[in-house]
């Protein structure tokens, strides 16, 4: 490989790392944006510090503090909320990050290494030297922050963050265990950046087009899906019935578990439908390729099975006889039925676009709810 080339790929890490930092930046991303402020520190430690004159530190030296410095700072900054880059908090991370460097430029300004050998020590009767270069202490750091990421991962599904950076933690240790090829580093390093990115961006459009409430697509998600339907399609809007009242009467909260409730039902409906989330209590249902008469079974179906689920709501108050559990229990749970009101309609020589066909399924929607609610109109 020729030398400009490698010069590239050295220097690759630091332009993703900053592509990196503006994505975060825009996108509020902070643990990002301040785990690749401390790669592009390690990295730059390892490439450059050992050449500086007058330094106490070898290679060697470096590689132990990075060992220990990466995994403890994932797992650190794992737990921090998103509080942004430009605000009190962020500027307290980032004085942690300062805080690292300086303390480590004052152990090398001062010549001691007893610091250093600490990094090396073993702390439990097992040799690992024949298995990896990574000194122990470093090992059981990875080890540690692999198993917080991984419960972060399990707790935290819907976000790809705990995904990302279990992935850059693994690809850390790989090149950190081989140790033995500068240019392998920058590849690695590299790819941990890119990583990010991805995180960020398909973080950043999973926000932007599935409905964070109920899980389903949002509006603008359904304006997309609505473009791309052909010439035969039917389109249903669906509307929780006496949705007001029953927030007012139960609270917003409550509310919100309604929804869940329902849009979880609306996700599974059959006959090749997809569900988005319109707005409020209000969703809706693509049929592409269908009429009609071909989706009216399955919404019938859909009705009914959100009819007879019972939703059980439990009273803020508590029983004054402690004595007995059974009656107190029954006091502060209520169960109620919730049903829904569909209106559906169809492409048509009368309805040509998707904008009058959905009008005409708004329009049906308000059929059914003057015929009593819990039933489907066309």
């Amino acid at each position: 490989m020729s030398n400009p080339q490698v010069e590239a790929i050295g220097f690759s890490p630091y332009a993703i790392f900053f592509v990196g930092a503006v994505l975060s930046w825009k996108f509020n991303r902070s643990r990002e944006f301040y785990i690749l402020l401390i790669l592009a520190i390690c990295i730059a430690s390892m490439s450059y510090l050992p050449e500086i004159s007058g330094t106490a530190l070898r290679s060697s030296d470096i590689y132990s503090v990075i060992c220990l410095v990466i995994p403890l700072n994932i797992a650190l900054f794992s737990f921090f909320k998103e509080r942004g880059i430009i605000s009190l908090w962020g500027s307290l991370r980032m004085a942690l990050i300062l805080g690292q460097c300086l303390f480590l430029f004052w152990q090398v300004k001062s010549g001691e290494r007893e610091w250093l050998h600490l990094l090396n020590k073993e702390v439990v009767p097992v040799d690992l030297h024949a298995i990896t270069p990574i000194p122990q202490l470093s090992v059981i750091a990875f080890v540690i922050t692999f198993a917080i990421l991984i419960v972060r991962a399990t707790v935290y599904r819907s976000s790809s963050q705990e995904i990302s950076f279990i992935s850059v933690l693994l690809a850390i240790f790989y090149v950190l265990h081989q140790n033995n090829n500068p240019l392998l580093y920058s590849i690695i390093f590299a790819a941990s950046g890119i990583v990010f990115i991805v995180s960020i961006i398909q973080d950043s459009y999973s926000m932007a087009f599935s409905d964070e409430l109920t899980g389903l697509p949002s509006r603008r998600a359904l304006k997309q899906d609505m473009m791309k339907l052909g010439f035969n399609y039917a389109i249903a809007m669906l509307d929780i019935d006496f949705f007001k009242k029953f927030n007012d009467t139960y609270g917003h909260d409550t509310g919100d578990e309604v929804l869940r409730l329902v849009a979880s039902n609306i996700k599974e409906v059959t006959g090749g439908g997809r569900a988005f989330r319109y707005g409020g209590e209000e969703f809706t249902i693509l049929f592409p390729g269908k009429n009609i008469n071909d989706v009216l079974p399955h919404l019938e179906e859909l009705r009914e099975k959100i009819s007879k689920q019972a939703f059980t709501i439990r009273a803020k108050g508590k029983s004054k006889n402690k004595s007995s559990k059974r009656s107190s229990s029954a006091r502060t749970t209520k169960q109620i039925y919730i049903t829904v009101s569909i209106g559906v309609s169809q492409k048509n020589e009368k309805y040509k676009t998707t904008e009058t066909v959905m009008k005409s399924a708004d329009t049906a929607l308000y059929r059914a709810k003057k015929k009593g609610r819990n039933c489907v109109s066309k």
